[in-house]
């Protein structure tokens, strides 16, 4: 009896919040590469020539940079000879006091800005939909309702799937029996490919809430044991503001010390986002991955005074809490990105399977009436 009403509502789920589940499973599939793919569509802006050149020192570069735009706010730098650098501008929007972040590729090697990339605009897009279905407020209720629903999916599929018999065979969860025609065939490779994939969806859904619900983002902060309720950083270019105002003089950071500094302390980085400071009385900080880093979003972050030269704090991710860690990792998760190419590629194919899964529902759910014994 209970898992007949399990089954009413997995079906009334899936039917009703399917095609939104199909559109985020499609979405999320795109952005998955989506920074590999802007770099082959648009190599001439991604990608530069080094030509057996030296690279420009990051004061050199803004120095060149803020000759065509002064509202300079973040460089980000990779260890790729070939990689375009990328800066950000806070650039000011007329009529009101608001700024609007902008980022261009830059190459390293001249200081030349080398515009954006056209592919990123559409990816641009693709996020919006996958994220809020490009309907800000409302649209982002739909989107957490709908990955709610996902969750229930997930375990009512497993309690669906439970069989009766206390021993627990893999054939019982993983053997297609090919032999079986239609909607039986149908409804098996439906849950064979729910089961294979549980954890994954799972892990995707219960992330991705932490984005949806303040609810959430408060829990796992609290179970993490970090108490943070602060909107969760997913963006390498995220602006970060020091924690405590260093007392600096009103004056433009020394970014000949800065870099002089952050090399003595970290001789080597794999990629770095150097952050300008936006008032006065703030640091300059940077952003770095090691050749170490366990993920792309393992940030370390280092402030340093820019009249001084003094490094004024040094957090490592490796030093952090395992709540600290897991809490920096959501969006790694979330993508895939934290177990490597391979956790890639599994996530994409599970995006992919998304429309499966509501287009195979709907058809069994059509088909019902058929199956059964006259």
């Amino acid at each position: 009896m209970l898992k007949r009403y399990f089954l009413q509502i997995h079906w009334l789920l899936g039917i009703s919040g399917g095609l939104v589940l199909a559109l985020m499973g499609l979405t999320g599939a795109l952005y998955c590469f989506s920074e590999e793919l802007i770099q082959y569509a648009d190599s001439s802006v991604t990608k530069v020539n080094p030509d057996g050149r030296i690279l420009l020192t990051p004061a050199e570069l803004l120095a060149r940079v803020r000759n065509k735009n002064p509202y300079v706010s973040s460089l980000t730098l990779s260890d790729q000879p070939d990689e375009a650098a990328r800066v950000g501008f806070m650039n000011p929007v007329a009529g009101s006091d608001k700024k609007k972040f902008e980022l261009q590729y830059l190459n390293p090697y001249t200081g030349e800005l080398l515009g954006k990339p056209a592919s990123e605009e559409f990816f641009r897009t693709v996020l919006n939909l996958h994220r809020h279905l490009s309907l800000d407020s409302i649209g982002k209720s739909i989107i957490g309702a709908s990955t709610l629903a996902l969750v229930f999916l997930i375990f009512s599929g497993m309690v669906l799937r439970w069989p009766k018999t206390r021993r627990l065979s893999w054939r019982t969860w993983c053997a297609m029996h090919g032999t079986q025609p239609g909607r039986d065939f149908l409804a098996r490779l439906h849950a064979v490919s729910g089961t294979a994939l549980f954890l994954v969806y799972l892990m995707a859904a219960l992330t991705g809430l932490a984005w949806s619900y303040d609810w959430c983002r408060s829990g796992l902060s609290s179970i993490a044991g970090t108490n943070k309720t602060q909107a969760i950083k997913v963006k390498l270019q995220a602006i970060v503001h020091v924690d405590k105002p260093s007392l600096v003089p009103d004056s433009e950071p020394d970014l000949n010390l800065v870099w002089k500094s952050f090399r003595s302390a970290v001789p080597h980085s794999k990629k770095l986002i150097l952050l300008l400071p936006s008032a006065p009385m703030q640091a300059v900080q940077i952003l770095y991955l090691t050749p170490l880093s366990s993920h792309p979003y393992a940030n370390n972050r280092i402030v340093i005074n820019g009249i001084s030269g003094e490094v004024e704090k040094h957090e490592l991710y490796a030093e952090k809490s395992k709540g600290e860690q897991f809490m920096i990792s959501l969006y790694a998760l979330h993508s895939g990105h934290f177990f490597g190419i391979t956790g890639r590629v599994i996530m994409m194919l599970a995006c992919i399977f998304l429309p499966f899964f509501a287009i195979s529902g709907w058809v069994m759910y059509l088909q019902r009436g058929k199956s059964r014994p006259q």
